[in-house]
C-alpha cells in the first residue's frame, strides 16, 4: 500500500495514522513512508513534541539546542528537515553516563536536534504500523501503557480462579540488551512488520551505525541501538516482537483458542490435550513468564536460551535469568514486591487459599527516601524564604511523584515511612534554622496555602515556612489515595482508533489535546511573514493559543473567524527566545486588537472589556 504525503493539518494527520493502525491490523505492507514523514504537519507536531521534553535543552555534539531551530522561518527549517531526510547522513551521539539502581552507569546516547526532529517524525508514522502488530501483553514504551498495568496483568494471572495456579515465575533478563540488538535483523523485523519503504529503512540504518563520540573520539556501533534515540525504544520493541509471539502462541494466544469467542473454554481444551498454560508479560527488556509447573518452567527456560542466542544474537544472563516459586519467594518485577500471603478463609472457598499481593520494593523506597532526604537538606544552605518556597514545592512534587507510582500496590506501610523520614529530616533542618522556635514550624496542613485541594481538612501537621503571610509547607505521601488495579488490562486502549482515545478519555478523567487548526488566513499573520518575531516558533505555538483561548478573543469573548482574528504579543519587547511562547500569545478580534495598540479610537466598552483592554496595553511596554 503506497501512503499519500497529501495533507495539511494534525487533524488530518490524526485520520491519517489511524488509517494506517487500521491497514496495518489487516496485514497490510506500506510504501510511501518518508513522504509522509516529512509533510510538514508531522514536522511540527515532531517538534512540539521533542521542544516538551527537558532533553531539549541538550545539545548533541554539535552543540545547537532547539531553540536555535524555533527561530529559523519556518519555511526554511521545513526545507532544512526535508533536505536532511532525503539525503540522511547523522551525526555520531555524545555519550554520557547515567547512575543505575545498583550503582554501576549506563551509557547514554544524546543525539543532535536535527537528527531527534528526523526521528520522532518517523516515529510518528511507523508506530500505528508497529501497534498493529505488538504482542497485546508487551507495556514498555507504548503510548496508553505503564509499569503498573504489567503488574496489574502479572497479578491478575496468579490471582485468577485455575484448577492450577501459575506460582512459577521465570524472571527473564537479556544481558546488555539494548547495546547487543543486531542491526541485519532489526532491519529485517522492521521489513517484515511492514515498513516497505527502503528508503526509511535505508535511514534506520544509517542511524544504528552512526556511532558515538566520547573522550574526542568517535566509536563506531556495530550492534545495538544508541539510548537515548528517540526511536529506540520503539526499534527495541519490535526486535523482541517475534518472541513474545513465539511464546504467546504456545498457550495464551494459541491459534485454537485465539480465533474464538469462547477462548477461556478452548484453553481448557489446550490443557486436557496436555499443553501447560504460559503467559508472557514483557516491558521492554525486563520479562516474565508464568505457569503452573516446575518442569514446563524448566523445559521453557532451556528452550528460549536458544532461541534468544541464536534467533535474536542476544543472550539471557544465567546469573539473574532464575526459576522462582512465588510461594516460597518473592519476585522484583519493575519495582514491585511480588509475593503470595494466605487469605483469610471465605465460606465458599478452601483452606489456606494463597493470594498474590504486589508492595513497593523496600530497596527503591529507600532509595527515593533518601533522595528525599538530600533535596529537604537544601533548605539549610539556601534559607531566602521566597526560594525555600520554592525547594519545599520541589520536594513536594517529588513525594506525589512517588506516591502516585506505588498507590497501585499495598503502600500503606511505605507512605507512613516515607512521611516519617521527612518530617524527621525536616525537623532536624528547621532546628538548624530556627532554634528553639522550631515548633512555631510546624503547622496544621489545613493552614497551609500551597496544594489547598490536598491539604484541607487535615489538622495532622507539616513543617512549613511564613512567605508574605502565607505558609508554604512539606505535603505527605498518605494524602495520595490508594487505587488498586482491578482485572486486565483493556486492549482496546489505544491512541489510533477512536474508541480506543476515548477509553483512556473517561479512564483518566481528562479531555484530550485538542487538534491544532490550520490557520492560513491572511489575517492571523497581521504584519509580512518575514518579520523576524515571525519565526517557526510563533507559526507553532499560535496554533496552540488559539486552542487554548477557545477561538474567542481575550478582551470581549467575541467568536474568531477567518478576517477577524489576530494573534497578539502580549509582551512585544520580550527576547526572541521568550517572544513566542504560548503564555506571551493572545487571540484577539480584529477591533480589539487595534485598539491596543492604537490604531483606533477607544469607543465605549463594557467595564470588563475596557479592563482588560486596558491590561494589554500596559503590557506593551514591559520587557520581562
Amino acid at each position: 500500500m503506497h501512503l499519500s504525503g497529501n495533507f495539511s493539518s494534525e487533524a488530518e494527520l490524526n485520520e491519517k495514522l489511524d488509517f494506517i493502525y487500521r491497514q496495518s491490523k489487516l496485514g497490510k505492507v506500506f510504501h510511501g513512508i518518508l513522504e509522509v514523514a516529512t509533510n510538514k504537519a508531522v514536522i511540527v507536531t515532531a517538534i512540539h513534541k521533542i521542544k516538551a521534553n527537558k532533553g531539549a535543552m541538550t545539545a548533541g555534539i554539535d552543540g545547537l539546542k532547539m531553540n536555535r531551530y524555533l527561530q529559523m522561518d519556518t519555511d526554511k527549517l521545513v526545507g532544512l528537515i526535508k533536505e536532511n531526510m532525503y539525503s540522511y547522513r547523522p551525526h555520531p551521539v555524545r555519550r554520557v553516563y547515567i547512575e543505575k539502581a545498583n550503582g554501576k552507569k549506563r551509557p547514554l546516547g544524546i543525539p543532535t536536534i536535527l537528527d531527534r526532529i528526523i526521528q520522532q517524525c518517523l516515529k510518528i508514522v511507523i508506530e500505528p504500523i508497529a501497534e498493529a502488530k505488538f504482542y497485546p501483553q508487551s507495556y514498555g514504551f507504548r503510548p496508553y501503557r505503564s509499569t503498573q498495568y504489567a503488574v496489574q496483568e502479572m497479578f491478575s494471572l496468579i490471582n485468577s480462579n485455575l484448577k492450577e495456579r501459575p506460582f512459577y515465575i521465570i524472571e527473564g533478563d537479556i544481558k546488555g540488551y539494548f547495546d547487543n540488538i543486531n542491526h541485519r535483523r532489526m532491519l529485517k523485523k522492521l521489513w517484515d512488520i511492514g515498513v516497505h519503504d527502503k528508503r526509511v529503512i535505508a535511514i534506520i540504518g544509517e542511524m544504528l551505525k552512526a556511532g558515538y563520540f566520547e573522550q574526542e573520539k568517535v566509536f563506531p556501533t556495530e550492534k545495538g541501538t544508541p539510548q537515548g534515540g528517540i526511536l529506540s525504544p520503539l526499534l527495541a520493541n519490535i526486535y523482541l516482537n517475534d518472541f513474545d509471539w513465539f511464546v504467546g502462541k504456545m498457550y495464551h494466544y494459541h491459534s485454537k483458542a485465539y480465533h474464538y469467542a469462547s477462548k477461556g473454554s478452548n484453553r481448557q481444551t489446550l490443557t486436557r490435550n496436555g499443553v501447560v498454560p504460559k503467559y508472557l508479560i514483557r516491558y521492554a527488556d525486563d520479562w516474565v513468564i508464568i505457569t503452573p509447573k516446575l518442569r514446563e518452567a524448566k523445559r521453557l527456560l532451556k528452550i528460549l536460551t536458544k532461541y534468544f542466542k541464536h534467533r535474536l544474537k542476544v543472550e539471557l544472563s544465567q546469573e539473574k535469568t532464575i526459576i522462582t516459586d512465588l510461594r516460597e519467594h518473592y519476585v522484583d518485577f519493575l519495582g514491585y514486591r511480588i509475593v503470595t500471603e494466605r487469605k483469610l478463609k471465605r465460606w465458599n472457598e478452601p483452606a489456606n487459599t494463597l493470594s498474590c499481593k504486589t508492595y513497593p520494593n523496600p530497596e527503591k523506597v529507600n532509595k527515593q527516601i533518601r533522595a528525599l532526604r538530600d533535596e529537604i537538606a537544601e533548605l539549610y544552605r539556601i534559607r531566602r524564604p521566597v526560594k525555600m518556597a520554592v525547594q519545599i514545592e520541589k520536594v513536594n512534587s517529588m513525594i506525589i511523584g512517588i506516591a502516585e507510582y506505588w498507590k497501585t500496590a499495598i503502600c500503606s506501610k511505605a507512605f507512613h515511612k516515607i512521611d516519617f523520614a521527612v518530617n524527621r529530616k525536616a525537623y532536624e533542618i528547621f532546628r538548624k534554622i530556627y532554634g528553639t522556635k522550631v515548633l512555631e514550624f510546624n503547622i496544621p496542613m489545613k493552614n497551609l496555602g500551597n496544594r489547598t485541594e490536598r491539604h484541607n481538612g487535615h489538622a495532622d501537621s507539616s513543617f512549613a515556612i511564613n512567605l508574605k503571610g502565607m505558609w508554604i509547607g512539606l505535603t505527605k505521601a498518605y494524602l495520595t489515595h490508594v487505587c488498586y488495579l482491578k482485572g486486565h488490562y483493556n486492549q482496546n486502549l489505544t491512541p489510533y482508533t477512536p474508541t480506543g482515545r476515548e477509553l483512556y478519555q473517561n479512564k483518566h478523567k481528562r479531555p484530550l489535546p485538542l487538534d491544532r487548526p490550520t490557520l492560513y488566513d491572511i489575517d492571523t499573520l497581521y504584519k509580512s511573514a518575514d518579520h523576524k518575531i515571525y519565526n517557526f516558533e510563533y507559526f507553532m505555538n499560535r496554533e496552540y493559543a488559539y486552542n487554548r483561548d477557545k477561538a474567542t478573543c481575550k478582551c470581549c469573548g467575541a467568536a474568531l473567524t477567518d478576517g477577524n482574528r489576530h494573534c497578539h504579543h502580549i509582551k512585544p519587547l520580550l527576547p526572541p527566545d521568550k517572544l513566542n511562547k504560548v503564555p506571551n500569545l493572545a487571540w484577539l478580534c480584529v477591533n480589539c486588537h487595534q485598539i491596543i495598540h492604537g490604531k483606533e479610537s477607544i469607543p465605549s466598552l463594557p467595564n470588563k472589556t475596557a479592563k482588560k483592554i486596558g491590561k494589554y496595553i500596559k503590557s506593551l511596554s514591559e520587557v520581562s
